[in-house]
Parts: C-alpha cells; sequence; structure tokens
C-alpha cells in the first residue's frame, strides 16, 4: 500500500472490519484495525483469530493489521499467538511479557503494551 499512514479503527465485528478496511483501501493505504480493551477476554481469542482467518482470506494480509488486546492475560495472548494472531496488546507481569516477545518472534508477531483500561 502507500506510504500514507495506517487508518488504525477500533473493531468489534466482522462488518466493522470490512468497512474499515474497504475506507482505507479507498485511502490507498491498509488499515489497522485494534481490537476494544480485553477483547480476548469478552469475546474469545478463536473469535478474533476466525475474523483475522476471514479478512486475510477475503482482502488479502496486505490489506489490513489487527492488535488484540489480551488485558493481563498471558494465557490469551499465547493462544492469540498460536492462532495467528501477529500483533497482541498485553499489559500483565513484565516476565510473562518477555516470554510472550520471545514467542512472537519465533512467528514473525509482535507484543504491544496494554493501554490502562
Amino acid at each position: 500500500m502507500a506510504a500514507e499512514a495506517a487508518q488504525r479503527v477500533v473493531v468489534a465485528s466482522l462488518a466493522e472490519a470490512r468497512a474499515a478496511i474497504a475506507a482505507a483501501r479507498s485511502r490507498g493505504v491498509a488499515a489497522e484495525l485494534e481490537s476494544p480493551p480485553d477483547a480476548a477476554i469478552t469475546y474469545g481469542v478463536l473469535w478474533f483469530a476466525e475474523l483475522n482467518r476471514m479478512l486475510a482470506a477475503e482482502f488479502g494480509v496486505d490489506a489490513f493489521t489487527l492488535a488484540l488486546d489480551c488485558g493481563t492475560r498471558a494465557d490469551f495472548a499465547h493462544a492469540a499467538l498460536v492462532e495467528g494472531i501477529k500483533r497482541i496488546r498485553f499489559g500483565g507481569h513484565p516476565a510473562a511479557a518477555a516470554a510472550l516477545r520471545d514467542i512472537a518472534s519465533q512467528l514473525d508477531a509482535a507484543v504491544l503494551v496494554a493501554e490502562p483500561s
């Protein structure tokens, strides 16, 4: 996509994600999709993993990024990485964050600092 900055949008449904990607595409940029805070706990890791797979199949992996907020739950953050989510937010124990970053680096993924809720 173009050099213009990605468009960051919080999404909690397939329809919202599709609309955000379409809007970003119309501007020639990739959509930067963010889950709501603690979404891994509220919606479930597998729900967002399937959303990620559906969007990748429909739009291609270069059309968007998806960051899943896992709150302070290292187990959910690990599950998200295993399920193929390439960007997770985690605000738990620093030792757990370090371990997750190590796992993420092996999977070409990233662990972002979770914003306080």
